[in-house]
């Protein structure tokens, strides 16, 4: 083996810039099986290590480092490493190979045998001989890696170093400006401070550290390399604040920064400060706290941005917290009031504002006052009382004699601020319980007191304030928190003038089912469905009473189930009006649908089958025929509700419950001329059991195959269309579960069953189903349905237009047949495979016919393929479909025609450069055509999706390309603004403006 020849070879394609990948694994296998050492390597690179030329050196250390950084560790000696280090450091001092001996450094590092000496002699070296910004990014960036890297292998070195290592490191550091660099040093710092005591250099790496502050810098998107700028904040502000020696110097730039213009400014050093309070003696504070506070009262009343409020008031929050005592100076007897000393007090710079305002003939800025006492109380268990003590006397006593009620309003304002702070039991004010009876006064909790006549923004304000007083702990007795609940809940289900009330009486209501569910349940609920069953309720305040019982229910785990349970109690037992029977059994299955979703719906499904979905089922079968006129849309949201539950329960207890479904439903299902069958009727619910069972569950039948036959036989018999789309939906559920060779076989059962019925719109829909059932697994008998149904449509059917719409049952969203809720199979790219496959024939086949019925119908079958397709799919080859689309607006109504625009809508929004030939000539008419309201082909639906994508147009097109067609835009845009919807019309406003300062200099 020629050592010498590979390392030539090696050197000269660095030269040539060629792939050394080959000779470099050469070198490593000889190394590894010890034909070679390390040393000899070294030797044999020693003509170019030792050369007068800069660049021959540097070669040299580029194949050593190149070399190491990939050799295992089991091919290095330990005495190898030692005598390697100590090369490499003697190195350092050459400029021209740092970059490599720095790489080769950090591959020895990783190695047991890198021991305490070696990283000192590398520290030592690396702080002395070598200038890290003389260099770029990539070897500044090793520099700062290999520091951090010994500093947390080695810490004990870094701490025997002391002064050495920071004086070292900030020598590093100082003038850095690459932020990738930047990133590493900041997070370097707060390790040092740990370890090292930096007392006496602190304001040497204060110095290169805080020069970086408030930092900005704007990331370059698509580079994974690149940081955002957050955490490079975040990185930097926790070097600012890691070490108390920081404190005196960092303390007034920072207050400084405060005052800044920028709000990014603002928000960046405020949200220091409050990092700082964690490591900062009190003392620092001290000196800046009447600046500081002022500074933030300006902020605070300003309210130029939220942001920098809370910003704000979290600094004022943390400083009160380390600047004021952990308790009271001096006490009095015990159970008293703590007797405050003014004068030696921090809170004074916020009192003494908030004081002078609470007196003043009119109270200005109540809210941020409020803001400014809530953040000192909750900094402390003292600051609480000090601020209670000091602001209760003054609201009480002036809200004992304000007749004004808007001066009502900001006082109690103010005392719900206050009174907040003490909802945290660590903290509660001690003077609250004096004036216990002075607040029941003030809140009124008296359930009798009429509340359609109070000023509804006082009203708000007392109904939270009495929302507080329940949160406090221990602070109302049990019959007070009773009456005061039901102070609550009468302003949410009375009505009032100002429906705020009762919104916010519902949210009140939803936080207190949080944190007291079980007072809610005994004293909310009850009124709540006393209310629902009272004689001649009014629609609009049955669906308030139903929303606001289904967000408590849902907010709250504790309450859900004695709400749904609740509810299905009224509807079973006859309680509830019929009229609101659908809203009802609408809301429980909402709150089923939401709970059955979360991560824990799996163990709660059992419970809601059985104490809520069964006693709903069982009242339905018993008596089939309610006499409601919605019928069949209380079954269907039964059978929605029932399905979100079933799909949850395991193998074993659906088959428990399907075989007593599948004696009582099966024989109508199989039989065609039970129509009139009041369980006829009830066949959804059948379904839905049937189509949310896992794959796993076996159904209860003997030949499952002559079973799917039946449902099909039956389906195209029948006369009932439930009982028809019922049997489609379990035969699409059952053969899309099956697997692969099953599957073959029940698909031709089905479709041999139906050979032997006469033809008719249902053979057409089977077809649309079973493909529903084969496209979704990606099996090919789903594109023989598809073809089979394209052949109805080209070939003319009397069936084609059926044909063409159904094609929504195969990709479109269903209640609870082959969907991912209830265990369909869905494999992966079936919709990329079905967009590939058919919208290509769909375009074929358009171009090749003349009769325009059949065009109409393919334009049908496209705008439903694309509607349900990712924009990741549609966008690939949407050129050939562009054209058909806008055939499509022109021939279609309603929901397709409002399908097809929002694909252009789409297709403008992502690839705007594919209609720029077309936006002006054809587009625009198309779209000013379909907002003419007189046209019974532009629904609603038309004209809203109409001026989404004329209001897209303009920011996406130059003023050159549209400028054109902005006449006959504005004079359509004027028109839709007087249309009959005022949906409508707001969309029209914004659209019109954006037109008409379009091209505007």
């Amino acid at each position: 083996m020629d050592i010498q020849r590979l390392v030539n070879a090696y050197i000269i394609g660095l030269g040539d810039n060629a792939d050394n990948s080959s000779l470099r694994q050469t070198l490593i296998n000889h190394i590894v099986k010890g034909d070679m050492s390390l040393l000899e390597l070294v030797q044999a690179l020693g003509s170019y290590l030792a050369s007068e030329e800069a660049g021959r050196r540097s070669k040299g250390a580029h194949v050593l480092s190149d070399v190491l950084t990939e050799l295992p560790e089991s091919a290095i000696p330990a005495q190898a490493t030692t005598r390697l280090v100590q090369f490499f450091c003697a190195r350092l001092s050459d400029a021209t190979c740092v970059p490599h001996v720095l790489a080769s450094i950090s591959a020895l590092q990783r190695l047991s045998s890198f021991t305490d000496q070696c990283s000192v002699d590398v520290l030592r070296a690396l702080f002395k001989e070598v200038h890290v910004q003389s260099f770029q990014h990539s070897t500044r960036s090793t520099a700062y890696k290999l520091l951090d890297q010994i500093i947390q292998s080695h810490p004990q070195v870094a701490k025997m170093m002391g002064d050495d290592t920071v004086l070292g490191f900030a020598q590093m550091l100082d003038g850095e400006k690459d932020p990738r660099s930047l990133m590493i040093a900041f997070q370097i710092i707060p390790k040092l401070a740990k370890l090292v005591d930096i007392k006496n250099n602190a304001d040497d790496i204060f110095d290169v550290v805080f020069c970086y502050f408030p930092i900005t810098f704007k990331n370059r998107e698509g580079d994974p390399s690149s940081i955002s700028p957050e955490l490079l904040k975040s990185s930097l502000r926790a070097a600012i604040t890691c070490s108390a020696h920081f404190g005196e110097m960092a303390i007034k730039p920072l207050v400084e920064k405060t005052t800044a213009t920028s709000q990014s400014v603002k928000i960046d050093a405020y949200e220091t400060l409050t990092a700082a309070t964690q490591t900062y003696s009190p003392e620092v504070f001290a000196s800046e706290m009447e600046v500081l506070i002022e500074q933030i009262r300006e902020d605070v009343v300003m309210a130029s941005d939220e942001k920098v409020v809370n910003a704000a008031l979290d600094t004022l929050e943390a400083v009160y917290s380390v600047v004021s005592p952990a308790a009271p100076l001096t006490s009095s007897a015990a159970g008293q009031t703590p007797e405050i000393d003014e004068t030696t007090t921090s809170l004074d710079y916020v009192l003494k504002d908030a004081i002078f305002q609470l007196t003043a003939e009119e109270v200005k800025n109540s809210d941020q006052v409020g803001k400014l006492l809530l953040a000192a109380a909750r900094s402390s268990a003292y600051n609480c009382n000090v601020v209670s003590d000091a602001v209760l006397p003054i609201v009480v006593e002036r809200l004992g004699s304000a007749e004004v009620l808007t001066l009502r309003r900001e006082l109690m304002d103010v005392l719900n601020y206050v009174l907040s702070a003490s909802c945290d039991i660590s903290r509660k004010a001690e003077c609250l319980e004096a004036d216990k009876d002075n607040l029941l006064n003030i809140y009124r909790l008296d359930a009798s007191v009429p509340l359609d006549k109070e000023y509804s923004f006082l009203h708000i304000t007392r109904l939270k304030g009495i929302t507080l007083l329940i949160l406090m702990p221990q602070f109302l007795d049990k019959n007070e928190t009773s009456l005061a609940l039901q102070t609550i809940s009468r302003a949410a289900i009375e009505r009032n003038e100002d429906e705020n009330v009762n919104k916010e009486a519902t949210h009140l209501l939803v936080q207190l089912s949080q944190s007291n569910p079980d007072q809610v349940q005994t004293t909310v609920l009850p009124m709540f469905f006393t209310a629902l069953c009272e004689d001649m309720v009014a629609v609009h305040k049955i669906a308030s009473l139903l929303n606001a019982l289904g967000a408590i229910g849902v907010a709250a785990s504790k309450v859900l189930l004695p709400i749904l349970d609740g509810l299905a109690s009224v509807i079973t037992t006859g309680s509830l009006a019929l009229s609101h029977y659908v809203p009802t059994i609408t809301t429980i299955r909402k709150m089923i649908e939401t709970t059955a979703a979360t991560t824990n719906g799996d163990t709660v499904c059992p419970e809601l089958m059985t104490k809520v979905v069964a006693p709903l089922l069982s009242w339905i079968s018993e008596s089939p025929d309610t006499g409601h006129q919605n019928q069949h849309s209380i079954v269907v949201e039964i059978a929605k509700a029932t399905a979100a539950v079933f799909s949850k329960l395991d193998t074993e207890t659906q088959g428990q419950y399907l075989k007593p479904v599948f004696d009582r439903y099966s024989a109508i299902a199989l039989d065609p001329d039970n129509t009139s069958d009041p369980l006829c009727q009830l066949l959804p619910l059948y379904s839905a059991l049937v189509c949310a069972c896992t794959p796993q569950t076996k159904l209860p039948v003997e030949d499952l195959s002559r079973y799917l036959g039946g449902l099909a036989s039956a389906a195209l018999k029948t006369t009932s269309a439930v009982h028809r789309d019922v049997s489609f939906e379990i035969i699409a559920a059952t053969i899309n579960k099956a697997n692969a060779g099953t599957r073959g076989e029940l698909t031709k059962s089905v479709l041999e069953c139906a050979d032997k019925v006469e033809s008719g719109v249902a053979h057409i829909l089977l077809r649309h189903w079973l493909a529903r059932a084969l496209v979704n697994c990606n099996d090919k008998a789903g594109y023989e349905c598809v073809r089979w149904l394209l052949g109805q449509i080209t070939q003319g059917s009397m069936y084609s237009t059926e044909a063409a719409e159904g094609f929504n049952i195969i990709l479109g969203n269903h209640d609870w047949s082959v969907t991912p809720a209830t265990h369909g199979v869905f494999k992966l790219l079936s919709k990329q495979r079905f967009y590939a496959t058919v919208v290509p024939e769909i375009t074929s086949s358009f171009k090749s016919a003349s009769d325009d019925k059949i065009k109409a119908n393919l334009l049908v079958v496209l705008t439903h393929s694309v509607q349900h397709m990712p924009k990741s799919v549609l966008m690939s080859g949407i050129e050939d479909v562009v054209p058909l689309l806008l055939s499509a607006i022109r021939l279609t109504s309603g929901s397709l025609k409002a399908a097809s625009i929002r694909t252009i809508t789409m297709v403008v929004l992502e690839t705007p450069d594919t209609l720029m030939s077309k936006v002006s000539s054809s587009i625009i008419p198309l779209l000013i055509g379909s907002l003419t309201y007189s046209d019974a082909a532009n629904t609603v639906q038309v004209r809203q999706a109409t001026l989404d994508a004329l209001s897209l147009v303009p920011e996406k097109y130059a003023y050159s390309v549209i400028h054109g067609a902005r006449r006959d835009v504005l004079r359509a845009l004027v028109k839709a603004r007087d249309d009959r919807k005022r949906l409508v019309r707001a969309d029209a406003v914004k659209a019109y403006n954006k037109w008409l300062n379009f091209g505007d200099i």
